[in-house]
């Protein structure tokens, strides 16, 4: 089954662009046709995976799609990719987001301009990386794809991020449309009794059924184990730096699996579908 699935925080430095890349990656190794989508303005996705001169490119761009004036189709922004395509972020994507915030129907463009022409069509799955804020370009992100996964750091600001994004953004969305968490991924984890104790938490609250089994924190006690969660590894920011995907700068990275689990989770559809 095709999905397109937003990767969102509402707060920065979660490592959420490097699950978005990193996912993408995966579904395509599992032999998918993807789509990275970078809506964050910051551009982190694009230069990620080896575009950074897309982002301040005189040619059209992800702008141009979203817009209320004359839009141009997706097909022409999309950039082709060995593993996977990618629809880059642009400079001037916060004047977009001024657009979508001033037009009656700006937050369903990213479903009427990219979502609907792509999925099942071109694309088995879309991967959107979102901005880290709240605000309309988030929100057309989440509307538009109707599922969420949710990278956090085990510490007590990222998971009032989450928080505040469940009571303030997928609530309130949820009143009008569909919306799923597909799963909450523990991300960067070096093994503290910090991190410990907030999976504990997170597995004693209503958010427990997205934690997919391997972030549960039983696997700290578990010495076959690396631990819970995609665990901390200097390979993603050299990857990132490098424009590659983990897979790509090193392919027996031991985090290659821990990915593939998650891919495999937005396959299906979420932590508790069989």
């Amino acid at each position: 089954m095709s999905r397109a699935v937003s990767v969102s925080l509402q707060k920065g430095g979660v490592g959420k662009t490097t699950i978005a890349i990193n996912l993408a990656d995966a579904l395509a190794a599992r032999g998918n046709d993807v789509l990275l989508v970078d809506l964050d303005q910051q551009g982190n996705a694009t230069e990620g995976v080896g575009l950074k001169d897309a982002y301040e490119s005189s040619e059209s761009n992800i702008g141009d799609v979203l817009t209320d004036d004359d839009p141009i189709d997706v097909h022409e922004v999309i950039r082709d990719r060995e593993s996977f395509d990618v629809l880059p972020s642009h400079v001037d994507l916060d004047d977009i987001e001024d657009r979508v915030r001033n037009s009656t129907f700006g937050v369903l463009w990213v479903r009427r301009r990219i979502v609907d022409p792509l999925l099942d069509d071109d694309y088995d799955y879309i991967v959107i990386d979102s901005p880290p804020s709240l605000g309309p370009l988030s929100d057309a992100a989440l509307i538009g794809t109707g599922n969420v996964v949710v990278p956090l750091l085990m510490s007590e600001p990222s998971v009032s991020g989450f928080e505040r994004m469940f009571e303030q953004q997928i609530g309130p969305i949820r009143r009008e449309v569909d919306l799923d968490i597909l799963a909450i991924v523990p991300n960067d984890l070096t093994g503290n009794n910090e991190e410990k104790r907030i999976i504990r938490d997170l597995e004693d609250s209503p958010f427990e059924q997205f934690i997919p089994p391997f972030a549960r924190s039983e696997l700290f006690d578990d010495t076959d184990s690396k631990g819970p969660g995609i665990r901390h590894r200097i390979a993603f920011s050299r990857a990132w730096r490098d424009g590659k995907t983990l897979r790509e700068y090193d392919p027996s990275n031991d985090m290659l699996d821990r990915l593939d689990q998650l891919a495999e989770i937005v396959e299906r559809g979420g932590t508790n579908d069989a």
